[in-house]
Formats: structure tokens, C-alpha cells, sequence
């Protein structure tokens, strides 16, 4: 086996590649403003569309620095702050009639990392949808004097205990009963992990066996093929969570290098990433 060359820690090799980046980035801007296509840019730098779309507008010393990423979402940043301390419910749709292009998800994955830096989550949107929203979605009943109660409502009501009026559960249940099996077998299977009991597990695997429900008599049979590792998980506190978030991140430098190096480069390149991270 051929001897590893280690890497300097010391060495900055990045220095001449965004002032590299700050040029094409300039040039893309002077192109543009000269009334150039997207196709004509590509064909005359060797870049990307997506590329061309990226860097469009900003300040280029900005752009050109590492760790800087554009989201669309950005010029909302400071509106969507605002509905979050306000108490505003719908913000993903207030964004979007802000001007917002974008997905949905991305939207989604904007607001939940603005929720974990504030340390503050957005008002759920009500279970109850107006009627112009009703037929718009296609949900609910289509009764004029009728509400229009969200799936995601009642899914939040059965996994997540958010209250409904006496008015609506009654007729929840009473029009759909398997709805009723089905919060029963939740919260029961909620209350074996709180109270770490071995003996509800089995009771509620008997219980299940017999439901109604197919997907309730597969869950059950699921968890007594795999019942050592899901008495470990009832049990115990320990989690595999560290072991995943390794393998993860193992998985994610091999697909980066995959096609651009040999194994010993690979080798060199995790061996450097864990000595970075000890210090």
C-alpha cells in the first residue's frame, strides 16, 4: 500500500478561488446587463444555467465567499419573523402572496429552521377551512352552512392531542368509527413508551392482531417479528441516533468524491475530517 501524503491544516488553498468566482460572477452581471441570454452567457463561459440564474443578482464579493447561499426566501426573512412573533397562522401562504415563486417544501424547511434558531414555533393553521377554501382544495363536505374541517386537522387532533370542538368530534366519530380505533391505538401506543412497560407492548400487540383496520393488524404483526429490537427501544433510554448520524455522514463524503478520486485520497480525506473535528 502506497504511503498517505498528509494534509497541512495550516495551508489555505481557498484564497485565489473566490477572487476566481468573484470575476465569473462579475462577468455574468456585465452580460446580463448587455441584454444576454442565458443560453448565449452559457455558451460563452462554459457554465451552467443554474449557475447564471444563482448569481444574477447580489453583491459579487458576497456571493463569491464560501458558506453565502441564496434562497429565495431570504427578502421574506424579515416578514416571516413577523408572523412568527405575531402569532400569524398561514404564513406559507401569506409569502406566497407576497410574490414567493418557490416550492412549497422549500418554504416548509425555511419556516422549521427559522423556528429552531428563534427557539419559537409558529401558530398551527386552524382545522377549519372557509368554504372558498373548501371548494378551492376539494375538502370537506359542500354544504353551504357546513365547515370544512382539514385533513391535517384531524390528523394533528389524533397524533398531536389538538383539541376539536365537542361538535366536531362527535361527528367525526359517529360518521367515520374506524377513526376512533385508530386514536385509541395511538395514544395507547404513545402511553407504552411513556410508562417503559414491557407488558403493554404484549397486550397491545394481542390487542391489535384482531383489529378491523388492516394496516393496524400489519403494524402489530410488524412489531412481534421485530419484538427483541422493540423492547430494547421500550426499555431503554440509548439511542442509535449517534451511530446513524456517522453513517450518514460517511455515505455523504463518499457520493461527494465518488468518480473523482482513489481510495487512498478518500482514505485521506476522512482521516483529516476526524482529526479537524478532535481538534
Amino acid at each position: 500500500m502506497r504511503p498517505i501524503k498528509k494534509i497541512a491544516q495550516d495551508v489555505d488553498n481557498s484564497s485565489n478561488y473566490p477572487e476566481k468566482r468573484y470575476k465569473m460572477i462579475c462577468q455574468i452581471q456585465q452580460l446580463l446587463k448587455e441584454g444576454c441570454s442565458y443560453r448565449e452567457i452559457a455558451r460563452r463561459m462554459g457554465v451552467g444555467r443554474n449557475t447564471i440564474a444563482k448569481y444574477r443578482t447580489g453583491e459579487p464579493r458576497e456571493l463569491s465567499m464560501y458558506g453565502i447561499r441564496q434562497s429565495k426566501l431570504d427578502i421574506y426573512h424579515d416578514f416571516i419573523l413577523e408572523c412568527l412573533y405575531s402569532g400569524k397562522s398561514k404564513t406559507v401562504k401569506a409569502v406566497y402572496a407576497k410574490g414567493y415563486t418557490g416550492s412549497k417544501s422549500n418554504a416548509f424547511d425555511y419556516l422549521v429552521k427559522i423556528e429552531q434558531r428563534e427557539g419559537k414555533a409558529f401558530e398551527f393553521q386552524p382545522y377549519i377551512r372557509t368554504q372558498t377554501e373548501a371548494l378551492k382544495y376539494r375538502t370537506g363536505s359542500k354544504g353551504k352552512s357546513a365547515d370544512y374541517i382539514t385533513r391535517e386537522g384531524v390528523f394533528r387532533h389524533m397524533w398531536m392531542n389538538i383539541k376539536l370542538t365537542d361538535l366536531h368530534k362527535c361527528y367525526i366519530y359517529s360518521h367515520f368509527p374506524n377513526l376512533w380505533e385508530l386514536y385509541a391505538c395511538i395514544r395507547e401506543f404513545q402511553n407504552v413508551f411513556k410508562k417503559k412497560s414491557v407488558i403493554l407492548l404484549y397486550l397491545f400487540i394481542e390487542k391489535y392482531k384482531k383489529s378491523s383496520i388492516k394496516g393496524l393488524r400489519s403494524f402489530s404483526k410488524g412489531l412481534e417479528n421485530d419484538l427483541d429490537a422493540v423492547e430494547n427501544a421500550v426499555t431503554y433510554d440509548y439511542s442509535n441516533g449517534f451511530v446513524e448520524g456517522t453513517n450518514s455522514s460517511l455515505k455523504m463524503i463518499k457520493r461527494t468524491m465518488y468518480g473523482k478520486c482513489n481510495r487512498e485520497l478518500l482514505e485521506a480525506k476522512l482521516r483529516y475530517m476526524r482529526q479537524e473535528r478532535n481538534g
